[in-house]
């Protein structure tokens, strides 16, 4: 029977609704590249991954744990799981001094016996031509398999009586941890999320916020959040950078090319209107704010500033003929009217099939083609309209 749907995440809540009936299971939906980038990028096999940092692996298990109970409140959380560290098995083998003692032994000797039962030791090399082989020596695994036969292991006193190893140590098996993942010499604990339905940004919010309320810390513990969202975070910081640099270079290039202040401002306003289109279709068609979309508006500043450039120098052309105000903004709105909607038509129809696309790929163009469609459709119609009211109210109060 094929599976048939229209994205990642109804077919990962069809597999959930498959496998949830299996108690005790832990799922995470991913792929063999995404998981080897996520994993590269944070450690953890997940959209978000958030690190708990402090010395003791306990308090950092109980504090992973209770993360883990909050994120699974939130809504879009799925696949939510803390890294667990603790639950191996350890034998503990405390050898007591005040015995040894009654029968003067020395404690390496206890040592020296234990190592060489149960972990074995070498006692001599072979030799073949150059190469040497060490020969290790230690007690066969019937002997050395349970608490009960370690404890059976002899040591030898120093009236030559052979005492077992349970009348020297106190030999229990405990739970001890099974591993210890560090960063930047710190000791850490991982809790992986992946989001389903929901950006990264609204949810990290809300989570931080009733992390900090409920999740108490102790001095020398921290949290740091890290994956897709530092990622994101990081980008969003460039792009800011990147977006008021452009914005600069647009406005230097306007006044270069119209030497007036006034020209450049004007044309420069048309770019809230691009704005307002493009948040307006990410809005409708329930895409999130992210790096693609972010692109599309750099470009789209580009084609809205175009559009008020066309404008505009049929504007000042009349002008300079010497036409009235109010008939030269008539005459120049009328007659860059096709070039303006023909460009963006152009820019539109291009990126229509990028925004309808469904297919592998499509959530990383499809924030782009949105974007640039949705701006370009008010940028086009505020710029025929409001760029004109503008220009008119520049020009009266330039005159008063």
């Amino acid at each position: 029977e094929a599976w048939n749907y229209k994205n990642k995440e109804e077919l990962v809540k069809a597999m959930h609704e498959k496998l949830v009936i299996y108690p005790g299971l832990k799922f995470n939906f991913s792929q063999v590249i995404q998981d080897n980038v996520e994993e590269a990028i944070s450690g953890a096999k997940g959209e978000i991954a958030i690190k708990i940092f402090g010395e003791n692996l306990k308090i950092l298990q109980e504090k992973a744990n209770q993360i883990t109970s909050i994120l699974n409140s939130i809504e879009g959380a799925t696949d939510v799981a803390a890294e667990q560290q603790s639950g191996l098995a350890q034998l503990l083998i405390s050898i007591d001094r005040s015995k040894i003692a009654r029968y003067g032994i020395n404690i390496e000797d206890v040592e020296d016996i234990i190592a060489t039962a149960v972990g074995g030791k070498a006692a001599t090399q072979i030799l073949e031509g150059e190469r040497r082989f060490d020969v290790t020596v230690r007690l066969i695994g019937s002997a050395r398999d349970s608490v009960g036969t370690i404890e059976d292991i002899t040591v030898r006193a120093s009236n030559g009586a052979y005492i077992p190893l349970a009348e020297l140590a106190e030999i229990k098996v405990s739970q001890g941890a099974s591993r210890v993942s560090r960063e930047n010499n710190l000791r850490c604990i991982a809790i992986k999320c992946n989001l389903i339905g929901r950006d990264l940004g609204s949810f990290v919010a809300e989570a931080k916020e009733k992390i900090a309320e409920q999740v108490e810390l102790q001095p020398g513990y921290h949290i740091n959040w890290s994956g897709q969202f530092e990622n994101q975070q990081r980008a969003m910081h460039r792009l800011s950078f990147i977006v008021t640099i452009s914005l600069i270079l647009i406005f230097v290039l306007l006044f270069w090319a119209f030497q007036s202040v006034k020209s450049a401002t004007l044309i420069l306003l048309s770019v809230p209107f691009a704005i307002i289109g493009g948040l307006i279709a990410l809005l409708l068609t329930g895409i999130h704010l992210s790096i693609s979309a972010a692109v599309g508006f750099i470009a789209l500043f580009g084609i809205a500033v175009q559009n008020g450039v066309i404008l505009l120098t049929k504007i000042n052309l009349y002008r300079r003929e010497g036409m009235p105000l109010l008939e030269a903004i008539l005459q120049g709105s009328v007659s860059r009217l096709r070039p303006v909607v023909i460009t963006a038509l152009m820019a539109m129809l291009g990126l229509l099939p990028a925004a309808l696309s469904t297919s592998i790929g499509s959530e990383t163009v499809k924030p782009f083609a949105v974007v640039i469609i949705g701006g370009l459709i008010t940028a086009t119609l505020l710029t025929l309209t409001m760029l004109p009211l503008l220009y008119r109210s520049f020009e009266e109060q330039h005159k008063i």
